[in-house]
């Protein structure tokens, strides 16, 4: 391996340099792997949006020809 600094050739198992003594196997940072995407977070944003629309939309198109009494307070209060 050579010297990241000096350039001197040291066997692969020294840990720092015979000519200079730097440090010749520096670990390297890794990237945080448990960091989650937020992808999953938004699909899941967007599904209950979806759910919430499809259910207004649902309530709001049994009101045009509701004849119980219950749904049509219902649809009062919706409009």
């Amino acid at each position: 391996m050579f010297c990241p600094k000096c350039g001197k050739m040291n066997p692969d198992d020294r840990e720092k340099c015979s000519g200079c003594g730097a440090i010749l196997h520096e670990e390297k940072p890794q990237a945080n792997k448990n960091k989650k995407s937020p992808i999953g977070k938004i699909i899941a944003i967007i599904a209950a949006l979806a759910v919430v629309a499809g259910g207004t939309a649902a309530a709001v198109t049994s009101c045009d020809g509701a004849e119980a009494a219950v749904i049509a307070e219902a649809c009062y209060v919706l409009r």
